[in-house]
């Protein structure tokens, strides 16, 4: 029972955390984008042309998103995530003030700020202190809690602070040049808003007014594509774990099962003596094994329906997205019919042999070769629970070609580890008169009749094979990492260092640190307009690449061409450098205007 609840359990709650990441960002799309469309821009603003054609769509509302150093009055400074917004901001949800309560929306004034807690922790200054940004001195207003569009933000590297966009004309660092992402959401009509093809209506209408804007769109629909994606990767590896648990545990029940009817020979010789059938005996001791593994199944789902929640309340701040935590009927669905599955896949087998063999064999407490033939049809049945049971998984999976590769790897190691059991008996079996007695005896248990040798093979070769899986794809993935790596990859770097405070750049630098060694390198803000000469609107690129043509490209030259850095790939192949992937996965020679 404590076998299937820990398999069920671990099915339920992969699948049920999958369910409310979904099922999060399908309700808080909006939320998450901070409208029903966004269009992004970096190093410039809309043109009026553009603008127009946005307020076409519906209410809009601009935002200024940067980095810049932020500086108290007794000289410390901290590096923070500007957001300078309009006053239609947010278009849905609440930007959350936790200090002073009940404040009100005081990023709407000029020269006031609300920052996160750690940048005050971090300078030491409390709400109402004066901070300088750029050019200007502003005042800490409150604490900055949730904000809407928190996803749309992207990585973030320092504590976060909201302000106005007069604010932000006050601290004089738009300049011409400045690293800043623009962005425009739309709040559209609800009709509209609702309506997939209206939606997608609306983006295909700007991307074909605007086609050299450069905007990087997204809708509500699917905010974050790319968070989805590493999501699927995470639940794909996590779903392997969880089935080979779950058959780890069926292989457990089978030892336990076979366990338990090995006492109870006595008893079925009797019921077979006082002319009890096969059919009989099958159904006391099978309807003793359902009934259990209805137990262990109701505990596995109660564990796996709580994982939400409980993932939910431990890493609420860690979480990029707020999980809907409420119960997912099909991926507890899924885990019952697993289990039980499971459950008919090992039990079936040893019930049906010791439902078969006659009384006068019970009372040898022998088994003969003859017996397991005659359970052949059991067998059979043991063999379609688990065609089910993987037909199951595969159906329940989003990459279900990987999927089917996983379920027959794990079909072929259970048959190569029962072959090497079978193997195992037989050879103790011819050598089970060695001297000393002790190993005679020992190896005539392991090759006689009732041996467990099959069921130990299978069920240590599949524990070790999963923990050796684990450790392979954890050790493959810091590998994929390292090796794209370069050996002589900076420590740090800086960007937006303005020409003619590089040389004091420079001496700061070599100040603090010698020894180091400084490269810089002037750099532009572009974006790909031609691809072999075809239009970037023209060409199929593979969705994971459609992100090198979205917007505009930070690039940098020099001469002469610097020399290729080594990696740390051991094998000596190619770098796999994301900007290489890219290439290959759009054409080459791509035409850039700046």
């Amino acid at each position: 029972m404590l076998c299937i609840a820990l398999g069920v359990a671990a099915v339920a709650a992969i699948g049920s955390l999958a369910a409310a990441f979904d099922k999060a960002l399908a309700n808080q799309g909006r939320l998450l984008i901070g409208g029903d469309l966004s269009f992004e821009l970096i190093h410039r603003q809309t043109n009026p042309e553009e603008t127009a054609a946005l307020e076409k769509l519906g209410e809009i509302s601009g935002s200024a998103s940067f980095r810049a150093m932020a500086r108290a009055e007794d000289g410390k400074s901290a590096l923070v995530e500007v957001k300078a917004v309009d006053d239609p901001y947010p278009l849905y949800g609440d930007v959350a003030v936790l200090e002073p309560k009940d404040a009100g929306p005081l990023w709407r004034e000029s020269g006031v700020v609300v920052a996160q807690r750690v940048l005050l922790d971090r300078l030491g200054l409390k709400v109402g202190d004066p901070l300088k940004i750029g050019e200007a001195t502003v005042k800490i207003g409150g604490i900055l809690g949730d904000q809407p569009d928190r996803l749309a933000d992207r990585l973030s590297y320092g504590p976060k602070l909201l302000m106005s966009r007069d604010t932000l004309e006050r601290t004089g660092l738009v300049q011409p040049g400045s690293l800043i992402r623009w962005t425009y959401r739309v709040k559209m009509p609800e009709a509209i808003a609702i309506d997939r093809e209206a939606l997608t209506a609306a983006r295909k209408g700007i991307e074909t007014e605007f086609p050299q804007a450069g905007f990087a769109i997204h809708d509500w629909t699917d905010p974050a594509p790319s968070l989805r994606r590493d999501a699927e990767r995470f639940t794909q590896f996590i779903n392997f774990v969880g089935l080979t648990a779950l058959l780890l545990g069926g292989i457990g029940v089978g030892n336990a099962i076979q366990s338990y009817m090995a006492k109870k020979r006595d008893i079925i010789a009797t019921f077979k003596c006082l002319g009890a059938s096969s059919r009989l005996v099958l159904n006391v001791y099978l309807i003793q094994a359902l009934l259990l593994a209805l137990i262990g199944i109701t505990i596995g789902l109660v564990l796996g329906a709580l994982a939400p929640a409980a993932i939910a309340a431990r890493y609420a701040d860690a979480l990029p997205i707020a999980l809907a935590v409420e119960p997912h009927p099909i991926p507890l669905l899924v885990a019952a019919l697993a289990g039980l599955l499971t459950m008919v896949l090992f039990v079936l087998w040893p019930l049906g042999r010791a439902s078969r063999i006659s009384p006068a064999v019970l009372m040898r407490a022998h088994l003969t070769e003859e017996s397991e033939r005659s359970a052949l049809p059991f067998a059979i049945g043991s063999a379609a629970a688990g065609l089910a049971l993987f037909a199951l998984a595969i159906a329940a999976s989003e990459e279900r070609i990987v999927t089917a590769a996983i379920s027959a790897g794990i079909v072929v190691a259970f048959g190569l580890l029962l072959g090497f059991g079978v193997i195992v008996q037989r050879l103790a079996a011819r050598f089970r008169r060695t001297k000393p007695p002790a190993w005679g005896l020992a190896l005539a248990s392991i090759g006689g009749p009732g041996s467990l040798a099959r069921s130990i093979a299978v069920s240590l070769g599949l524990g070790l094979g999963l923990l050796i899986a684990v450790a392979l794809i954890h050790t493959s993935l810091l590998t994929e990492i390292e090796s794209h790596v370069e050996v002589d990859a900076p420590a740090y770097y800086f960007l937006d260092v303005e020409p003619d405070d590089l040389k004091t750049f420079q001496d700061t630098a070599k100040a603090i640190e010698p020894t180091a060694k400084l490269d810089d390198a002037p750099m532009l803000r572009g974006r790909i307009i031609e691809l072999n000469g075809v239009s970037v609107d023209k060409v199929e690129v593979k969705p994971d690449a459609r992100w090198v043509l979205a917007g505009d490209r930070g690039l940098t030259y020099t001469a002469p061409c610097p020399a290729p850095r080594p990696s740390r790939k051991a094998n000596g192949g190619p770098r796999a450098m994301t900007a290489r992937r890219s290439c290959r996965s759009t054409a080459s020679s791509p035409r850039v205007s700046g």
